[in-house]
């Protein structure tokens, strides 16, 4: 790297060295600049005005008799640590390709659903995370990092087996009843790597094969709220502390905060898999060759898909809280929101609001937050979280994917228009979620058109911003009324506006690039 020094006479040296350091190196430790103590200590014997690196960045060595006695010399090395991908942040900075310029999938459908769907059980399971990445449990001892010294496994959810005392029922249906019932986060994770393998093992067996892990659909009656923990408090989302301002610093916290999401998409998928699972296709549809199109229940693959879901946010809740061990912070520390499940439970007598509410929304809010999650993590110099977090962001993509790809399919049978009735679902359920920055290079990848979710502009720029009227002072509407549903939660309504506003989206009127 370029370094760039400066003769300073010997008679400002005191001075800078005084008022500068002193005065400036709080600020440095608060700065994604790091400064350490040793490096203060030189720079005043050496008398070097200011001294700061980059996090792991190697600093040039001046050999002694290129710098004259009592000379200071002013280093200035180029943080390189932020790295960005094509989303919203990299739009901001005229990075990213135009959306008009994005390729969409064939048919709507993400080009590598069924490479994900075709992953085999014990590709799945990397539930350690390692020296650089997720590991299997039984990997090289070299690849499993300083900080799982001795503590493999870190948790339950590492280690399925420790939860073989638990019987699975027969059903997958009555599995995920089970874990959603079951409180301790670890466990539940467990329990879901257990549940989702057998059905697998079905799935590639058949169900006629005569397997003794054989494990059908079944039926259920899940619970209206999944079981949950003593702690964490759940609270308005305005009450949960900011990371920025966290006790536990801001890694911790926004460590914990994602931890939370994981543990609410286990519960959401599994909630997903027993609510529907009586809109199973029937035995007297299958043999059925007619001509007649209609929805006549949904096939096993679906049930399949969310299993899997479940099974990747058991293994990102199981990352996430081995990392708060590791920075000696456990699950429950800090109180969190429950806006998430309130977002189900009002979706939960409707499959096509299920799946534009869930993955297509709430899931797609990760496609959009990640990447500037993970630039402001390598921008403290915390790469080890940053690298779990976009390790996590880009799985998401996945579990969008298989919610658009459903969402379609439910609207073809139902003879709807995919776009009209995403709009007519968020409208009613969630009208307060629509805001950006998108990252819409993940969400086109994934199937989702930016005409979904965002509004084009007269200038044939893409508007992040409400697309369905505001409620004005006593619950009147104003402007036009498109929804026609006297039964929206205003409560929910807010909840939604403060939990985006914990995520730094107030703006609603900034264009994104065409």
């Amino acid at each position: 790297r370029p370094v760039q020094m400066q003769k300073r006479e010997p008679d400002l040296v005191e001075n800078i060295a005084r008022d500068k350091i002193a005065s400036t190196s709080l600020r440095w430790a608060r700065s994604p600049m790091s400064v350490s103590t040793a490096s203060i200590g030189r720079a005043w014997r050496m008398g070097v005005a200011s001294l700061v690196r980059p996090h792991h960045a190697r600093l040039p060595r001046v050999a002694d008799g290129a710098r004259p006695r009592g000379a200071c010399v002013m280093v200035s090395v180029r943080n390189s640590t932020r790295r960005w991908s094509a989303s919203a942040a990299a739009v901001k900075q005229g990075q990213a390709a135009p959306v008009s310029t994005l390729e969409r999938p064939p048919d709507g459908v993400w080009r590598g659903l069924q490479d994900w769907r075709a992953g085999a059980v014990g590709a799945n399971r990397a539930w350690v995370w390692g020296r650089r990445d997720a590991v299997p449990l039984d990997a090289d001892p070299k690849h499993l990092g300083p900080e799982n010294e001795g503590n493999v496994p870190p948790g339950a959810w590492a280690s399925p087996s420790s939860t073989d005392s638990i019987p699975l029922p027969d059903t997958l249906a009555a599995c995920a009843d089970l874990i959603l019932r079951t409180p301790d986060p670890a466990t539940k994770a467990a329990l879901s790597h257990r549940a989702y393998a057998k059905f697998a093992l079905t799935k590639s067996q058949g169900e006629g094969s005569g397997a003794a892990d054989r494990l059908a659909v079944g039926t259920a009656t899940p619970p209206a709220s999944p079981a949950r923990p003593a702690k964490p408090e759940l609270v308005h989302p305005k009450d949960v502390p900011s990371p920025k301002t966290c006790d536990l610093g801001f890694s911790a916290a926004m460590m914990h905060n994602i931890a939370h999401i994981e543990l609410n998409a286990i519960d959401l998928a599994w909630d997903t898999v027993a609510r529907f699972a009586p809109m199973r296709l029937s035995e007297r549809f299958r043999e059925s060759d007619g001509d007649d199109d209609s929805f006549k229940g949904l096939p096993d693959r679906f049930f399949l898909d969310f299993a899997k879901v479940a099974d990747d946010e058991s293994r990102h809740l199981g990352w996430c809280l081995q990392r708060l061990q590791e920075m000696g912070v456990a699950y429950g520390d800090i109180p969190a929101h429950n806006v998430l499940w309130e977002g189900a439970q009002s979706t939960s007598n409707s499959l096509p609001a299920r799946l534009a509410v869930v993955p297509c929304m709430q899931e797609a809010r990760g496609l959009d937050a990640g990447p500037r999650l993970v630039s402001k993590l390598r921008g403290r110099g915390d790469n080890r979280s940053a690298d779990i977090i976009e390790r996590i962001s880009a799985e998401e993509l996945a579990h969008v994917a298989v919610g658009v790809a459903w969402f379609r399919h439910v609207c073809l049978a139902l003879s709807v228009d995919p776009k009209e009735a995403f709009s007519a679902e968020i409208r009613t359920h969630a009208p307060e979620s629509l805001r950006g920055p998108f990252n819409h290079a993940a969400r086109v990848d994934a199937g989702l058109e930016p005409d979904w979710y965002a509004v084009r502009g007269d200038d044939g720029s893409w508007r992040m911003g409400r697309e369905f009227p505001e409620q004005g002072e006593g619950g009147v509407t104003t402007g036009e009324d498109v929804s026609g549903d006297d039964g929206l939660s205003n409560e929910l309504v807010r909840r939604l506006r403060d939990m985006l506003a914990m995520e730094g989206v107030t703006d609603l009127s900034q264009p994104e690039s065409a």
